[in-house]
């Protein structure tokens, strides 16, 4: 399943005059054979190749692929305009690409609560209230617990060290005059830039913009430092912003790669009165 972040009245026709219905007949099959042509015009296939590009996007992608499964413990930060902001220590689990577990501690101690997810259903529990929430998987999207629409799967990518990216999309190379790297595009048929993905002197992801249909960004990240551990180069903070101000932070402290897991880590009950 792909995410990478960024997702006329009918009436009878039976009352109308035959040429009303060969007048509407008309303008069907020269819209269809325009969208033929446009379609034609248009289509990716025609766009020539950039093997750099490709050659960058299969290197992305294979960052830390044989990390599956991991535990840490860090801090996540969560931020919406006119809202106080919130802190949490936290401890994260991870399966990919859909078992997640994050458990949220309170500044001065004790519970705050758990997001969760066992690949079929979330979960999210708060503390002290002990409000219980279970809901069906379906996109996979946390935007309840965090506020963003990030599904589990691109956040779990994130986690262990790799940027989403839509495999619809085409790659391009672009010139960046801040850094002197290549930065690595994906565009749609239309030809319209929808990530922008900035890379160091290591080929490492340091930053990466989504864009929807309009060219308009939606999501920004951050990554800000490097951690090898078990060989696997890992990210020290992540920083995603949404596009109305909203931000989650993750600091990333003591990693565990190729953790020992339990499948009822991921499955929350509801508190117990």
């Amino acid at each position: 399943m792909t995410h990478a972040f960024p997702r006329l009245g009918r009436r009878s026709l039976s009352d109308r005059s035959p040429f009303y219905l060969n007048g509407w007949l008309v303008i069907i099959l020269l819209t269809a054979a325009w969208l033929t042509v446009a379609c034609a015009r248009f289509s990716p296939s025609d766009i020539p190749r950039d093997l750099a590009a490709e050659q960058m996007v299969a290197g992305l992608r294979s960052t830390n692929t044989h990390l599956t499964r991991f535990k840490c413990v860090g801090k996540i930060i969560l931020s919406v305009p006119q809202q106080p902001v919130q802190s949490f220590r936290a401890a994260i689990a991870g399966q990919l690409t859909d078992r997640l577990r994050i458990d949220m501690f309170a500044p001065f101690g004790g519970s705050a609560g758990t997001v969760s997810s066992d690949g079929e259903h979330l979960f999210l529990v708060m503390h002290p209230s002990g409000e219980y929430y279970k809901r069906r998987f379906g996109s996979g999207s946390l935007e309840k617990m965090i506020k963003i629409d990030l599904s589990v799967s691109d956040l779990l990518e994130l986690l262990v060290g790799r940027i989403p990216m839509n495999a619809e999309f085409s790659a391009r190379l672009a010139s960046n005059d801040h850094t002197g790297l290549p930065d690595l595009l994906l565009v749609d048929r239309w030809g319209k830039t929808r990530q922008r993905v900035t890379v160091d002197g290591a080929m490492h992801p340091v930053a990466s913009v989504w864009f929807d249909g309009h060219q308009n960004p939606v999501y920004t990240l951050t990554v800000t430092g490097t951690q090898t551990i078990g060989g696997f180069v890992l990210p020290m903070r992540i920083d995603l912003s949404g596009p109305s101000g909203e931000r989650v932070t993750v600091n990333l402290d003591r990693y565990e790669v190729d953790a020992h897991l339990d499948e009822t880590l991921f499955s929350l009950d509801p508190p117990s009165s």
